[in-house]
């Protein structure tokens, strides 16, 4: 059963997780502008899924408001539609709450395995340690119930204010022709496996 527009418009997460290409193709097209054609050419689509199927989640994407058409271009007697990202993958409590196990499970791979290639080939480009001033930190820690509520609400107010430089910094590059700094910038937290205990006497 097909989500009625009200629906769509209120859960983007919903679009988003019913086919995890979809992560890929936002993530994408909110970095450039992108066709399906472009998407599968450059090797982004499975091997095994041919153009009209990506074409799909691109207009699905975009009847949900992520993406919208900025040029049709005739190629070979077709039109060629050209896509912006205009929402990006951002999965509020309530969207995350409602979700199945295999759901989270899924969606998780996807934005991992996202994060893991944007930031190896930044390495491969040795644009990763390009400036002085690039962040890169993680902990291992222990927290009790408080602890992590305090922990996940401190990463949740950093991730608004990093929603914020980008809005802003876009509206500047909008009205100037200031050169832009392809950045990456990405917020963990995350329980871990338990760590065995020592055998008393080891």
């Amino acid at each position: 059963m097909r989500a009625t527009r009200a629906e769509r418009e209120n859960s983007t997460a919903a679009a988003v997780l019913s086919h995890p290409l979809r992560v890929r193709i936002l993530a994408l097209a909110n970095e450039r502008d992108l066709s399906p054609v472009e998407f599968c050419r450059e090797g982004f689509a499975p091997e095994n899924m041919d153009v009209s199927h990506v074409a799909y989640h691109f207009r699905e994407l975009a009847e949900y408001g992520c993406l919208t058409v900025i040029e049709e271009n005739k190629r070979r007697g077709s039109i060629e539609h050209v896509y912006r990202g205009i929402g990006r993958a951002y999965f509020s409590d309530a969207d995350w709450t409602s979700l199945t196990e295999e759901e989270r499970v899924r969606i998780s791979k996807t934005v991992v395995q996202g994060l893991f290639a944007r930031a190896d080939a930044a390495m491969m480009a040795e644009t990763f340690d390009a400036r002085d001033d690039r962040h890169l930190s993680w902990i291992a820690m222990r927290v009790d119930e408080q602890g992590w509520k305090e922990l996940t609400t401190t990463l949740a107010a950093a991730f608004s204010e990093v929603e914020q430089i980008r809005a802003d910094a876009e509206k500047r590059l909008d009205a100037t022709e200031a050169p832009a700094i392809p950045a990456t910038c990405a917020i963990l937290g995350f329980e871990s496996p338990a760590v065995p205990e020592r055998p008393l006497g080891s």
